[in-house]
């Protein structure tokens, strides 16, 4: 079996089984100071979130901020007259709310657990979570599986949830820039060189945007609803049946959502509404579709989530005027934007039999000694004698060990 035939069988393989193969692991996405701070000037992202936050609390009430950053929902959670407040976010800015608490006269109401939700344990169960752990869609990371846990372990009875609901929507966009990157230089480049190859990964690359109205081709369509309330499953499957209003040429999907964070607050990061960090996710087409007024494209849309990454994949069928049969149907998926060795993928298989190795060796050791009694030092002493073929240096072992007991 050719090397190219193996590759297209797994991809599939996986495309139909997302959970046969492993996917490589990713924790939060960490932010620097300077994006908490874009986020926290906001509009009207911002002012949403605390006018939400001023209408849930009631003075006394326990609050639990979940992805907390520098603790902005936590300070005005104090401001509004909460009792007690816990920021619980993994990242070291949350470490600035230490000062900021004092500096605001609320540093004895709250508490900072750095870790993960998950693994939280709380004292006395919260009168309102508050949480924003979106990207440019809702479906990042392990945000729901995070909301659906913080809703059955930490929040109290008929507690508030803060957001409520979100709603995701879909239209057909013209995007001639984003979709250079579709193209160039795959399909055309100053060298003369053909990269064709290289087009088939480019096109099932989803990206961040911020598009304008005027780049819609159709009105849009509600693609699902989340409401965090009641969600259970973390995955999603939508279809939308999106018509050209006008003449011109659809580059992709546009993908956005509407925030509902109480009744009647709420925000939307669509092309007609201010531009919200968020921005909005383009979901290119195969190839660029040429459509008159009238055309349809009618796309199924899912995201897997797969060890806290999330496989999205769209296949889209083009319409002509009021023909009951496709055009054209393309099958595309975030899985297929990754140059991945068939080896390598046969090794994260389930009937893969992994086989040892001295590097094994070496962190067996580790986790071994990570026992409560061992210094990191202590711990790379021994492994500079036991080694030696591995760190020439006891700084290189005391990288290795830091770097190791620092994933647990």
């Amino acid at each position: 079996m050719s090397l190219l035939l193996a590759d297209s069988l797994v991809r599939l393989e996986l495309l139909h089984n997302p959970c046969r193969y492993g996917h490589p692991v990713s924790g939060p996405t960490d932010y620097s100071v300077s994006s908490y701070g874009d986020m926290i000037t906001c509009e009207p992202r911002m002012p949403a979130y605390a006018e939400a936050l001023r209408q849930a609390i009631v003075p006394g009430c326990t609050v639990i901020d979940i992805g907390a950053g520098t603790g902005i929902f936590s300070l005005l959670a104090c401001r509004y007259g909460a009792g007690k407040v816990t920021a619980i976010e993994p990242a070291d800015p949350v470490l600035l709310l230490q000062e900021t608490a004092i500096a605001n006269g609320c540093a004895e109401r709250i508490s900072i657990d750095q870790g993960l939700s998950t693994a939280h344990l709380p004292e006395q169960k919260a009168d309102v979570i508050v949480s924003d752990l979106r990207g440019s869609l809702p479906l990042f990371e392990n945000h729901i599986a995070t909301i659906v846990d913080a809703r059955e372990r930490l929040l109290a009875p008929g507690g508030t949830l803060i957001p409520m609901r979100d709603t995701l929507h879909a239209a057909l966009a013209n995007n001639p820039d984003n979709y250079k990157f579709c193209e160039e230089p795959w399909l055309r480049n100053r060298y003369g060189l053909d990269l064709r190859a290289g087009h088939r990964y480019a096109v099932n690359n989803w990206s961040r945007v911020h598009l304008q109205p005027g780049q819609l081709l159709s009105t849009s369509a509600e693609l699902a609803e989340l409401d965090y309330r009641t969600i259970r499953d973390p995955n999603m499957s939508g279809k939308v049946v999106l018509q050209a209003e006008r003449d011109g040429t659809a580059h992709g999907l546009l993908l956005w959502f509407d925030a509902e964070l109480a009744p009647g607050i709420g925000f939307s990061n669509a092309p007609d509404q201010p531009s919200l960090v968020y921005g909005q996710s383009f979901f290119p087409f195969e190839q660029p579709l040429t459509l008159s007024k009238g055309d349809r494209v009618e796309a199924t849309i899912k995201a897997n989530l797969v060890d806290g990454s999330y496989i999205w994949s769209w296949t889209s069928q083009l319409f002509s005027g009021a023909a009951d049969k496709p055009e054209l149907t393309m099958r595309q998926s975030s899985f297929l934007s990754q140059v991945l060795s068939p080896e390598k993928l046969a090794r994260r298989a389930d009937s893969h039999i992994p086989q040892p190795t001295s590097a094994h060796a070496v962190d067996q050791l580790c986790l071994a000694l990570i026992d409560g009694q061992h210094s990191l030092g202590e711990i790379a002493d021994i492994l500079l004698q036991r080694f030696p073929e591995r760190f020439s240096q006891r700084t290189a072992a005391l990288n290795h060990i830091a770097g190791l007991a620092a994933r647990y």
